[in-house]
Order: structure tokens, then sequence, then C-alpha cells
């Protein structure tokens, strides 16, 4: 199996113990996106703003436009 193949199980956050397999490189990319930009403060940010703090920061080649960025947020 390639990388790009690879799947990996995540766990919900909201809906424990529901867990799902996912995308490896998509998962990584948006989580190596997403950490840089969370504030380390309350009150925190919105999935909005987070959205819209990591589409700079994504990869285009794997999310053109951003499309399909949100699914693990």
């Amino acid at each position: 199996m390639s990388d790009a193949d690879e799947k990996i199980e995540i766990e919900s956050v909201t809906s424990p113990p529901h867990a799902q397999r996912v995308d490896k490189v998509k998962f990584t990319a948006v989580r190596d996106a997403l950490l840089p930009v969370l504030p380390t403060e309350a009150p925190g940010m919105t999935v909005a703003e987070a959205k819209a703090a990591l589409l700079p920061n994504l990869s285009q080649e794997l999310f053109p436009g951003g499309e399909k960025a949100g699914w693990c947020l």
C-alpha cells in the first residue's frame, strides 16, 4: 500500500467512541495547517474562523480551492 492510499483511524471528540478510517495524507495536511493557527488562550475560535485561518497554509494539490478542507474540523 502506498502512502497515498494509507488510512488511519480517528475517534470523534463529540461522540465517543465513534471512530472512522480516513486518508492519512489529507488528515495530516489539515492537522499541520490547523495547529499553528489555533489560539493558545481563550476564547479560541469558531470552526468557521479555524477553517478560514488554515486555508492559506493548506496544500492546493490536495485541497484545490480549499474544497473539503473542513471535513475534519
